[in-house]
């Protein structure tokens, strides 16, 4: 009777040592996957602070550089410019007071052209740098201006129309973001699709913004996850984080390139 007693004791201490080990087991799978959420919480935040502060870096970045290409455009047209204008005042003097002689108008024939095809690049790149039509009369002008200088190239031809209801940009950050984007875009599709046609469609009230961009370029697989993104793509992305803008993009081999990008406008100028 004793031996039996002790024996159900012992099954009974075991039991116990058995549901001890169990619970101490249980507290520790309990502590390391608190600890492994503690850890991916705080991994978490650490990562969304990291990346709000790239953000605010490529913010900074980006603001930087239009304060550059300001001070490189009126720079090129107020310094070289002018003193080129001069010269080429001079050469004209020259060419109807000077003496008649052969070799002296073929070389002053030959230096106005230089000139006259120098300055006609330097109004190009301060264009291109800082577009004055863009802070006197708005996106869409300038939109219209740009579509103009590459139809007259005839390399590729721009249709630009925007909806009956849109509206004046009045935020100068969004005006010029979206800008550069569509200059990127136009960039992307004559560079990389060569593509010969492009539309544009810009839909702009004070609820929403909505741009509509299609070409007919050589395009590529956009439904590949993993498609390389070049650095145009990446400066198109950045300048739309910061203006708080989405965009999707479709894209097929031989079907071109679509993209639309959706924003909500602040009415307020921030710069």
């Amino acid at each position: 009777m004793e031996s039996i007693f002790q024996e159900n004791n012992f099954i009974i201490l075991i039991v116990i040592g058995i549901l001890i080990m169990l619970a101490f087991a249980m507290a520790f799978v309990l502590f390391v996957n608190y600890s492994q959420k503690k850890i991916l919480k705080e991994q978490m935040r650490i990562q969304k602070l990291d990346y709000k502060h790239q953000e605010e870096l490529l913010h900074a970045t980006i603001l930087t550089q239009e304060k550059e290409r300001n001070r490189i455009a009126r720079d090129l047209h107020d310094e070289i410019g002018s003193k080129l204008n001069v010269i080429f005042l001079n050469i004209c003097r020259l060419k109807k007071h000077g003496k008649k002689h052969e070799e002296i108008d073929l070389i002053t024939n030959e230096v106005e052209s230089v000139i006259h095809t120098t300055i006609n690049s330097i109004r190009f790149i301060s264009h291109e740098l800082l577009p004055p039509t863009l802070e006197e009369f708005g996106l869409i002008e300038t939109i219209r201006e740009l579509q103009y200088s590459y139809n007259k190239s005839g390399d590729v031809h721009i249709d630009f129309t925007t909806s009956e209801k849109t509206k004046p940009i009045t935020n100068s950050l969004i005006e010029l973001n979206l800008f550069r984007v569509i200059q990127e875009l136009i960039n992307n599709s004559i560079r990389h699709g060569k593509a010969t046609e492009i539309d544009m469609h810009l839909s702009a009230e004070e609820t929403a913004i909505k741009l509509h961009y299609e070409d007919n370029g050589t395009g590529f697989d956009s439904s590949q996850k993993n498609y390389k993104k070049g650095l145009g793509m990446k400066n198109i992305e950045s300048r739309l984080r910061i203006i708080n803008a989405t965009y999707t993009l479709n894209s097929s081999i031989e079907n071109g390139t679509n993209v639309v990008i959706d924003l909500i406008p602040i009415p307020s100028d921030t710069i």
